[in-house]
């Protein structure tokens, strides 16, 4: 089990804003889902050593979600002997049943992880608003990023990344600086955000108007780790869409390369739109 961690929220916009998540009907300014990635690397560590940034994997779908301020913590079942997979989730402290987040965690990309082997209910994208005509397969671009080290030191000291390694802003066993979890799923998922911080323009740019959420993540280490500072080329397709009673919905998959081409992280996302704040569905 990993140790107590605060999960801040330091982002203003959708319902990180906290005016903003209250009329929605959440409790308060809402932690981004990918924040809780850090607070399982102590456990993961423990259970496969520093390999895991490597060629680790994690795979979390989120259950309920987290006010800024509040303390999570997390669980990492042991590992069975030649399994490489193992149970993981993070809960409320002090109340066992509010689970934040579960899934799975491995070593080696993970066929049959959480977020792989779950129904992802494709449906007629007749019946979509923000996502009508939105196909598997359709591509989301390429583009070219680094994770900063200036952006982790700020979330560092702050906060922000809460379960701070020596390895995030000091040598590694590789030598430089690596990127926290936190900050490869937020770089990669940059796929998705115009200049102007709004969510998926190249699918429909109304769905900028509304407020959405993040569902899953899976992050796997291909060739990892991810270094601070040196310039990644991620590609990403969506991979289905669909609806709940509340929200619409894009899975989507990206690979980040590194600058001699080999695959270095890969990414599921589950991202949700929310019916209720969108001009599009005014009833």
């Amino acid at each position: 089990m990993g140790a107590p961690r605060v999960a801040l929220n330091e982002s203003d916009a959708s319902i990180h804003d906290a005016e903003a998540a209250l009329r929605l009907g959440f409790r308060g300014s809402a932690v981004a889902g990918v924040v809780h990635l850090d607070c399982f690397v102590p456990p993961l560590l423990e259970a496969f050593g520093q390999p895991w940034f490597e060629r680790g994997s994690i795979s979390l779908y989120f259950e309920n979600i987290i006010v800024s301020g509040e303390q999570v913590e997390s669980v990492v079942h042991r590992p069975r002997d030649g399994d490489p997979r193992v149970n993981v989730h993070a809960q409320r402290i002090g109340e066992p049943g509010f689970v934040v987040t579960q899934g799975s965690a491995s070593m080696g990309f993970d066929p049959q992880s959480e977020l792989r082997t779950r129904d992802i209910r494709l449906c007629d994208p007749s019946a979509l608003r923000l996502l009508k005509g939105v196909m598997p397969g359709r591509p989301l671009g390429e583009m070219t990023r680094t994770v900063s080290s200036e952006a982790q030191s700020a979330a560092l000291r702050t906060g922000g990344v809460n379960t701070p390694l020596p390895w995030y802003s000091e040598a590694s066993p590789w030598g430089d600086p690596i990127a926290c979890p936190s900050h490869v799923a937020f770089m990669m998922l940059r796929m998705a955000n115009a200049d102007d911080g709004t969510y998926f323009p190249q699918l429909n740019p109304a769905i900028g108007d509304t407020a959405s959420m993040f569902g899953a993540m899976e992050l796997a280490f291909i060739n990892g780790p991810m270094f601070l500072d040196r310039p990644y080329t991620v590609r990403g397709e969506v991979v289905g869409v669909g609806q709940s009673p509340k929200t619409e919905y894009v899975w989507w998959d990206a690979s980040a390369f590194d600058e001699a081409g080999a695959e270095v992280v890969r990414i599921r996302h589950l991202f949700r739109i929310i019916k209720a704040a969108s001009p599009l569905y005014t009833e």
